[in-house]
C-alpha cells in the first residue's frame, strides 16, 4: 500500500481516537453518574463508557475513512464487515477501564491499529486520556503531537524503568516469575500495560513494557508505535510478533537492544 493510501486511512483514524477520549474526559467529570458495568471475563470490566467509545470510533471510521474494512474490537464477540474489505482495523476504546472508573486518567488510553489483510501493520494511533495528545505511526516513523519519538539510550537494568501487567488471575505467577526477578537486578518495576506504556517506552519515559500472558491484538497499536520510533519489540520468546487478530500474542518492547537482552535473558532463567 502507497504512502498516500496509508494517510487516507492515518487521518480519519487519528479524528475517530480524538473524538473518543474527548468523550472519555467529560465522562470523567460526571463518574458519580450511575453506569453499568459488565465482565468480559472474570478479570476484565467493560461498561457504557467502553461501549459508547467504541460507537463513536466506529462511527467515525465509517463516516471519514473511504477504504472498506473489518472491524475488531475487544467489545465484540466477532468481527464486522464493512464493504468489500482492504484492511483491518483493530481497536481498544478504554484501556484502563478499572483505574478509569475510580478518575485516574494517567494509565487511561484508546487506540487503533491497522493492518493490511496479510496482517502486516500499516499504522497505529494511541490517544492518551490525560494528556489529550495522540501517539500515532506509520511505516515513516512515530510522533507523539508534532514531535518524533525518541527511546532512551540507556542500557541496564540499574537504571531502568519496567512496566509489567500482571492481572488479577495470574499476579501471584508473574510476580514470582517477572517482577521480582528484575526489582532484585535493581530495575524499578511498575505492574501497568496496555497501548500507552508501550508508546512511553517508545517516548524515553519507560526503557521496556511487557505482556508476559497472551492477550488480544487490542493491546499491540503501543507496540507498534514503539516499533516504529526504534524500540526493539518481540514477543517473550524473542520472536517477530504475530499480528493476526484471530490469535493472541505477548510482546517485550524495549528501549534499545541492551535493555531488551536483559529483559529476554531475566524471562528466559526464571522459566
Amino acid at each position: 500500500m502507497q504512502r498516500k493510501d496509508i494517510l487516507e486511512i492515518l487521518i480519519p483514524c487519528k479524528k475517530a481516537i480524538n473524538k473518543s477520549i474527548a468523550y472519555l474526559r467529560e465522562c470523567n467529570k460526571i463518574l458519580n453518574e450511575p453506569f453499568l458495568v459488565g465482565y468480559k471475563s472474570r478479570d476484565n470490566i467493560i461498561t457504557t463508557f467502553d461501549t459508547t467509545a467504541q460507537k463513536i470510533i466506529l462511527d467515525t471510521l465509517v463516516e471519514k475513512c473511504d477504504i472498506s474494512f473489518i472491524f475488531y474490537s475487544e467489545e465484540l464477540d466477532k468481527p464486522k464487515t464493512y464493504g468489500n474489505p482492504e484492511i483491518k482495523i483493530t481497536t481498544d476504546p478504554l484501556d484502563q477501564t478499572s483505574s478509569f472508573m475510580y478518575g485516574n486518567l494517567e494509565f487511561a488510553s484508546s487506540s487503533i491499529l491497522v493492518l493490511d489483510l496479510e496482517n502486516n501493520p500499516l499504522c497505529a494511533v494511541v490517544g492518551d486520556v490525560s494528556s489529550n495528545k495522540l501517539y500515532y505511526a506509520d511505516k515513516t516513523g512515530a510522533k507523539h503531537g508534532n514531535k518524533k519519538l525518541h527511546p532512551s539510550t540507556k542500557v541496564g537494568l540499574l537504571e531502568a524503568r519496567i512496566a509489567v501487567y500482571a492481572d488479577k488471575i495470574s499476579r501471584k505467577h508473574l510476580y514470582d516469575k517477572t517482577i521480582f526477578p528484575l526489582m532484585k537486578c535493581g530495575a524499578r518495576v511498575v505492574n501497568n500495560g496496555g497501548s500507552l506504556f508501550a508508546c512511553r517506552v517508545a517516548d524515553g519515559r519507560f526503557h521496556a513494557a511487557l505482556e508476559p500472558k497472551p492477550v488480544g491484538l487490542y493491546e499491540f497499536a503501543g507496540a507498534y508505535i514503539a516499533e516504529m520510533a526504534g524500540c526493539v519489540v518481540t514477543d517473550i520468546k524473542g520472536n517477530k510478533i504475530d499480528y493476526n487478530p484471530e490469535r493472541k500474542n505477548t510482546y517485550i518492547a524495549a528501549s534499545n537492544l541492551g535493555i531488551h537482552r536483559e529483559v529476554l535473558k531475566m524471562i528466559r532463567i526464571r522459566k
